[in-house]
C-alpha cells in the first residue's frame, strides 16, 4: 500500500504551503505553478495537499489525478472504452484525467515537457470549467472544474505564456533550510519510512483539525472587506508593472482575502497584499529573484566582486570556454551573402543515425500496411472497420496501422551572442557572419524538412522560426545583423531539446548547433559547475536526438580541449569552419 506522507509534517516551504492552504479555501483562486530543481520535495507537497482538502459535497474523497510525462491525448481528454467494446459488444465511453479531477486536483508534474496540443485542452478546460470531446463518434460535455497544480525545474525549459498565466501563483520552491530544519526533516522522513501507519496515526489529529478550519474559514470568507481603496492600489501597481489582462490582479485580491480569513480577520492589512503579490508574481516576471519558502522574501544584492575574482578575470584567456563578461555594445555583421562548406553538406546529405522514434509524434498519421517501418496499431481504424466486416463479440479483428506523416524536422540553434562575431583575424572570417551564410545555402537544398530556429542574441533566447520552410530561413538569417550579450549556452540547449521532446522524433530529424562554445557562467555558480551542467544538458539533447552537428570556429587555445571532451562519448559530431 502506497502511503502519503502528511501536511502537517512537512518542514519549512511555509510560501508553497501557505499558497495550497489558500486554494484549498478558495478553489476558484486559479492553479499554482511549484518551480525547483528535482528533489526539492514539489511532489511531495503536492501529494500531501489532497488529505487536506475537503471533498465534494457529493463525493467521499476528493479527486487527485496526476497526469503522466508521455500521457496520450485519449487518456486525457476520454475516448471509446475498447476493453468493454471487445467484451460486450457496447460503444460507451472512457472517463480522461480531465474529467476525472472534477471537483479535486490536476496535478502535472514537469508540466514545462507537456506537448503543445494537450495544453491547448487543459487551457480550454482550465478556463471554462467544462470540456467538450468530440472523438471517435462521441460528442459529450463534461464538467471539469479543478485546482490545477504544476510542477517543473525552470532549468529544463519554460512554459507557453498561455498556460503560465493560467497559474495563478507561481512559487520558487528552496531547499534552503537551516542546520535544524534539515535535522527535523531527516528525522521525520526516517520515523514515517519505519513505520508509516503509526507515522500517520500520529499525525491524524491535525490533518482532521487543518481540514475543519479550512471548511470554517471557507465560510468567512465572504465577510472579509475589499475597499475601493484597496482595489485602486493594486489596479495601479499593475497598470505600473504593465501587467498583461486583469487575471494577476483577480488572484492578489483573493489571495489577500485568504489570508485575512485564515488569520480570523475581516480586514486585509498591508502584510497580507504583499505576501499575495509575490505569490502571484512569482512566474509572471522574470526579472524577479528568487524568494525564499522559510521567511519574508527578500531582494538579494549581487556581492561585489573580490579581489580574488578580479585577478582570475585578468588571468582568463581570451579564449577561455567561459568568459565571465560580455561588453554591453553590438557587434554588426557583415552583409548577407550565400556560402557552401563541403562538410556541413555532406552531413546534411548523409543518412541519419538509427534512432528509435518516440511514442508520441506531433502530427498527422497516414494507413500503412503493418510491415512498413515504425507502423503502429491503430484501433479506432481497426474497429471501424471490423464493424463494417460485421465485427461481433469474439470474432477476430481487422487490423489497421498507421505511422506519422509529418515531414522530417530541422532543428537548428544560432549562437549570436558577442563572442560569436570575434573569432578570425578579419572581419570575412568572423564566426557568425559565415555561418549565417552557410546555414542558408545549406536550407536551399532541402524541401522535404521543416525548419525551427532558436537563436540566442542580447541575453534572450526566442525562436525566430517554427515549422518554416527553406525560403522562411533564408529569408529570416538574412535579417541576422548583429551579435551581442552573454552567451547562455545551458538554457539554450535544454529549451531546444524541451521543444523536440514536444514534438516527438522521426527517424529523419536532425539538430545543428551553431556556436563558439563560450559560455557564460550561471548566476552564482561557479565555472567548473557552469560547465558541468552545460555538458549534462548537452548529453540530454543528444540522448534525445541521435543525428546531431555543432559548427564551431576553428579552435585557438583553451578551445582546443573543451570542444572534444564536452561532446566525448555522444553521438555529436564537430565540424569547424575552414
Amino acid at each position: 500500500m502506497n502511503y502519503t506522507f502528511p501536511f502537517t509534517a512537512i518542514v519549512g516551504l511555509e510560501l508553497a504551503k501557505r499558497s495550497l492552504l489558500y486554494h484549498a479555501i478558495d478553489p476558484r483562486l486559479g492553479g499554482l505553478l511549484l518551480m525547483g530543481h528535482r528533489g526539492c520535495a514539489k511532489s511531495t507537497l503536492t501529494r500531501a495537499f489532497r488529505e487536506i482538502l475537503p471533498a465534494p459535497d457529493d463525493s467521499e474523497t476528493t479527486p487527485f489525478v496526476e497526469v503522466p510525462l508521455g500521457t496520450s491525448e485519449d487518456r486525457l481528454l476520454g475516448s471509446i472504452d475498447a476493453s468493454s467494446l471487445l467484451e460486450n459488444g457496447k460503444w460507451s465511453a472512457q472517463t480522461g484525467l480531465i474529467e476525472q479531477a472534477n471537483g479535486g486536483v490536476l496535478y502535472i508534474d514537469e508540466v514545462n515537457l507537456l506537448p503543445d496540443h494537450l495544453v491547448d485542452s487543459i487551457l480550454d478546460s482550465a478556463a471554462s470549467g467544462q470540456h467538450r470531446i468530440e472523438r471517435d463518434g462521441l460528442s459529450k460535455t463534461v464538467n471539469a472544474r479543478y485546482i490545477l497544480i504544476g510542477s517543473m525545474n525552470p532549468e529544463e525549459g519554460d512554459l507557453r505564456p498561455q498556460l503560465t498565466d493560467r497559474f495563478m501563483h507561481g512559487i520558487m520552491v528552496q531547499d534552503d533550510f537551516s542546520v535544524e530544519e534539515r535535522r527535523e526533516i531527516v528525522r521525520l522522513r526516517m520515523d514515517f519510512d519505519d513505520d508509516p501507519k503509526l507515522f500517520l496515526a500520529n499525525h491524524e489529529k491535525k490533518l482532521n483539525q487543518l481540514q475543519s478550519q479550512i471548511l470554517e474559514v471557507r465560510q468567512k470568507l465572504k465577510n472579509v472587506e475589499i475597499s475601493e481603496n484597496l482595489r485602486t492600489e493594486v489596479a495601479q501597481k499593475a497598470a505600473d508593472l504593465k501587467l498583461e489582462g486583469v487575471r494577476a490582479e483577480l488572484g492578489v485580491l483573493r489571495t489577500a482575502r485568504c489570508a485575512s480569513a485564515w488569520r480570523g480577520d475581516t480586514t486585509i492589512l498591508a502584510e497580507d497584499l504583499a505576501e499575495a503579490w509575490v505569490m502571484c508574481l512569482g512566474h509572471r516576471q522574470a526579472d524577479q529573484p528568487p524568494e525564499s519558502q522559510n521567511s519574508k522574501p527578500e531582494i538579494k544584492l549581487p556581492k561585489p566582486a573580490t579581489d580574488e575574482l578580479k585577478s582570475k578575470r585578468l588571468q582568463m584567456p581570451r579564449t577561455s570556454s567561459s568568459p565571465l563578461e560580455a561588453r554591453a555594445d553590438e557587434i554588426s555583421l557583415e552583409a548577407s551573402q550565400k556560402e557552401t562548406h563541403e562538410e556541413l553538406a555532406a552531413w546534411w546529405q548523409s543518412p541519419a543515425k538509427k534512432q528509435s522514434a518516440d511514442n508520441f509524434v506531433s502530427g498527422i498519421s497516414r494507413a500503412v500496411p503493418a510491415y512498413v517501418s515504425q507502423a503502429r496499431l491503430c484501433w479506432q481504424s481497426s474497429l471501424k472497420a471490423s464493424l463494417m466486416q460485421g465485427w461481433s463479440p469474439g470474432k477476430a479483428w481487422q487490423m489497421r496501422f498507421s505511422k506519422p506523416a509529418r515531414r522530417n524536422n530541422f532543428w537548428l540553434f544560432l549562437d549570436a551572442s558577442r563572442s560569436t562575431a570575434t573569432f578570425g583575424s578579419s572581419t570575412s572570417a568572423r564566426f557568425l557572419d559565415q555561418t549565417r551564410n552557410i546555414i542558408q545555402t545549406l536550407g536551399a537544398k532541402t524541401f522535404g524538412s521543416r525548419f525551427h530556429v532558436l537563436v540566442l542574441q542580447n541575453g534572450k533566447i526566442s525562436w525566430w522560426i517554427k515549422r518554416g520552410t527553406a525560403q522562411a530561413v533564408q529569408t529570416t538569417l538574412g535579417r541576422l545583423t548583429e551579435a551581442s550579450g552573454k552567451s547562455h549556452l545551458t538554457p539554450a540547449l535544454n529549451q531546444l531539446r524541451n521543444a523536440i521532446q514536444k514534438q516527438g522524433v522521426l527517424a529523419g530529424d536532425r539538430v545543428l548547433l551553431c556556436s563558439d562554445g563560450m559560455l557564460s557562467p550561471e548566476s552564482e555558480k561557479t565555472v567548473p559547475e557552469s560547465k558541468k551542467r552545460f555538458r549534462k544538458s548537452l548529453l540530454s539533447l543528444s540522448q534525445r536526438i541521435s543525428t546531431i552537428a555543432w559548427l564551431h570556429p576553428q579552435l585557438q587555445r583553451g578551445m582546443r580541449h573543451w570542444l572534444p571532451q564536452l561532446v566525448d562519448n555522444t553521438p555529436v559530431r564537430l565540424i569547424a569552419l575552414d
